[in-house]
């Protein structure tokens, strides 16, 4: 890509043939997630006097803003969303005040950190929920949803997630956390229960048109809610936040929830890990609560150790979690970068789905494991292990192929208007028996029922006994299996192994060699943004 970009740069712009270098590097930084570079100040000299570059004070194909070079397209959405921000958390929304006696209906056992987000849910527009699996982020979300439903009749609520998987979760969560509330809540908590069955991805939310790129909501057709609750915030990179903003209106209070350590989106920026570094930095008031207490797993947990570990960047930290013999139970093992050991984990849960006789075991039994890989290609990246397991089963005598019984796939694209499905929906190949068709049957979401798209009416789609952990993310499953390849790679990041871990509810095996545990922890690069600058220099004009 850097190539084309930089002799269209040279042809149209005039961009000299002295520059290409820094262009071509910002373009490579582009493409691996960042939204800038630093560059030197000779390179800034260089630049300058090019058409194509810009201070920002006209549009051009590229920005700099003091030794920052970024694209002018970033560069807007960037200043578009810290103004948005900006507003949101200095703005106040209308309302009673909180009352004690609400709050300790809502949260009896006096969680301060979750009570923090309910004021601050009250106080201002926008709240930032930030903290790792098991610490409450959804259930505070509904209980704070529950709060402004009782004070308002007709409440319009609207719960999105960048995924489908997750959007399931998340109306599965919410629900769960207000079926238990306080009886004063109980016809509250009826009509959240609705709402949760409704929860979409943010695509559709927006009203996302694939062929034009254009989104049906935005400034000039705001979104009709009061309250919108957004999930795995950390995986929208910088244009999603821009669009999502965009179609805020003036009155909607937005909750966002994600996990700032997990993988940054695929796309440029790492918008929610800069939104707390600004917050850290006072730079948007008491918009951000995290949620350190972990009701998931005990402190001794060996999956929250191994996860507090990589974290850290403590790579020996983590190789004893995982070497830990004297460890109660087996919710962590560890062997060498062994890929038969990879398959034998999940071969009998392969042989349950295969087994599976209705639509509702078969996606029941996939949910259950899961392998997860850094890498896609490779003898240890998702295809290279989806292959060693049809390998394994037509040794079995199983026959395998594109429409095999019991063979789960993952969308590739969004595909809507044909299928009804969209990238990162999984489902699993049937074949007919008893009163089901033949076909490909996925789980509805929200109604625990499930649906068959025909093979044939398939989008693209990948086999998924196997699946990369950025795919995985939003995802979770009651035992992963997480393959690393064997020596250190540029891709395995302390992010990536804490958001492969975290996959699990209760058992991973790791399956690496000690120096790519050590290495994955010690990472400390970032992706480079301009955001925190630009909300400093919002903070600075007020």
């Amino acid at each position: 890509m850097s190539t084309a970009v930089t002799r269209l740069l040279v042809r149209r712009w005039g961009l000299p043939d002295v520059a290409v270098p820094v262009v071509d590097r910002f373009l490579d930084a582009w493409a691996a997630g960042h939204t800038s570079i630093d560059i030197r100040p000779d390179e800034v000299a260089l630049l300058t006097s090019c058409p194509a570059v810009s201070d920002g004070s006209r549009q051009a194909p590229l920005v700099i803003r003091g030794s920052r070079l970024q694209s002018w397209r970033l560069d807007q959405a960037e200043a578009r969303v810290a103004r948005r921000l900006r507003r949101l958390v200095t703005e106040e929304p209308t309302g009673d005040a909180i009352e004690l006696e609400e709050m300790d209906a809502l949260f009896p056992d006096g969680a301060s950190a979750q009570r923090r987000v309910a004021g601050a849910s009250l106080r201002q527009k926008c709240v930032l929920v930030t903290g790792g699996p098991g610490t409450g982020k959804t259930t505070v979300a509904g209980r704070v949803l529950a709060l402004l439903a009782s004070r308002t009749a007709d409440l319009r609520i609207a719960l999105a997630a960048p995924t489908g998987k997750a959007a399931v979760r998340l109306g599965e969560a919410i629900g769960g956390a207000v079926s238990g509330l306080a009886s004063r809540f109980v016809e509250v908590a009826s009509r959240l229960e609705v709402a949760a069955g409704e929860a979409c991805t943010l695509h559709r939310l927006l009203g996302w048109q694939p062929r034009t790129g254009r989104c049906l909501f935005h400034a000039g057709n705001p979104l009709p809610y009061d309250v919108i609750v957004v999930d795995e915030a950390s995986m929208l990179d910088l244009m999603l936040w821009d669009r999502l903003l965009e179609a805020i209106a003036s009155e909607t209070r937005l909750v966002m929830l994600g996990d700032h350590r997990q993988l940054a989106s695929v796309e440029p920026g790492r918008v929610l890990g800069e939104l707390v570094v600004a917050a850290d930095e006072g730079l948007l008031g008491d918009a951000h609560v995290d949620l350190e207490q972990n009701y998931r797993f005990d402190a001794d947990a060996a999956i929250g150790r191994l996860a507090d570990a990589v974290r850290t960047h403590d790579g020996d930290l983590a190789l004893e979690v995982l070497t830990d013999a004297d460890a109660p139970g087996d919710a962590v093992q560890y062997c060498a970068a062994a890929l038969d050991e990879a398959v034998d984990a999940i071969w009998p849960h392969v042989l349950d789905v295969i087994r599976s006789r209705t639509p509702e075991a078969a996606l029941e039994a996939l949910a259950r494991v899961r392998i997860l890989c850094a890498l896609n290609e490779g003898p240890y990246g998702a295809t290279g292990l989806n292959a060693r397991i049809e390998n394994r089963l037509e040794q079995a005598g199983v026959v395998v192929g594109s429409s095999a019984h019991g063979r789960p796939v993952i969308v590739r694209v969004n595909d809507r208007q044909h299928s009804g499905l969209v990238n990162g929906d999984v489902g699993v190949v049937l074949r007919g028996f008893g009163s089901h068709e033949s076909g490909v049957y996925f789980q509805t979401p929200g109604t625990g029922q499930t649906r068959r798209v025909a093979v044939e009416a398939m989008p693209q789609h990948d086999t998924a006994w196997a699946l990369t952990v950025h795919r995985a993310q939003g995802s979770e499953f009651d035992a992963v299996v997480l393959v690393l390849p064997p020596m250190a790679h540029e891709l395995v990041t302390p992010e990536l192994l804490y958001t492969g871990v975290t996959r699990a509810r209760a058992r991973v095996l790791v399956v690496a060699d000690d120096g790519a545990i050590r290495a994955a922890c010690q990472r400390r690069e970032s992706r480079r943004s301009g955001l925190s600058e630009k909300l400093r220099s919002l903070l600075d004009l007020n």
